[in-house]
């Protein structure tokens, strides 16, 4: 296992924005199950120093947003080295990445190894691949369009009644008339 070297001194930024950025960054790592502390102090202290060396050269974004995607940048350039192979986009590169490194059993059997591209272990590579390979064919767009519902007869039927009854006013309120004395004489009938 590779020595933890906690020295980390940005030269932009303020204490509080970096502490900030530690904390996001141990949440993102976290979100991947990487229950590993040394692990993840790793690969946080890595990528602040990453995340500071970006934040010299462009000040108007914070720490944090630095540090995310440099961790994001270090996700991609590893799940990249596993599915070289299957010639995906950064977007399912991420999703098919995280879903294969769960499904493999990354969290539990190969922690040490998350985004270790110089030491990973060949069972841990072919076991995230084979995870995808099996799991089906890949998402596709698809779209749909809209269209009107068909409900058959029934529409033709109450067209019609709408009609009539707009034609007619008397008519309109008699049935009114029928369906609310319908509905008190059935809660008379009820209480009464």
């Amino acid at each position: 296992m590779e020595a933890v070297n906690i020295q980390f001194a940005p030269a932009t930024g303020t204490e509080e924005e970096w502490n900030e950025a530690y904390a996001r960054l141990a949440d993102y790592f976290r979100s991947y199950q990487l229950h590993n502390r040394i692990r993840r102090t790793q690969l946080i202290l890595e990528t602040l120093r990453n995340a500071a060396k970006a934040h010299a050269q462009d000040p108007t974004r914070t720490p944090t947003a630095h540090s995310i995607e440099q961790a994001r940048l270090m996700l991609r350039e590893w799940l990249g080295s596993i599915y070289s192979d299957l010639n995906l986009s950064e977007a399912q590169l991420e999703a098919t990445g995280r879903l294969g490194f769960h499904l493999a059993g990354g969290p539990s059997r190969w922690p040490q190894f998350f985004l270790d591209e110089k030491n990973m272990p060949d069972d841990m590579a072919e076991a995230m691949r084979s995870a995808i390979r099996t799991s089906g064919p890949g998402m596709q767009v698809s779209k749909m369009t809209p269209r009107d519902i068909d409900l058959g007869m029934f529409t033709d039927v109450a067209d019609d009644t709408f009609d009539r009854l707009g034609r007619h006013p008397i008519l309109r309120y008699s049935v009114l008339i029928i369906i609310v004395g319908s509905v008190l004489g059935y809660l008379y009938s009820l209480f009464g």
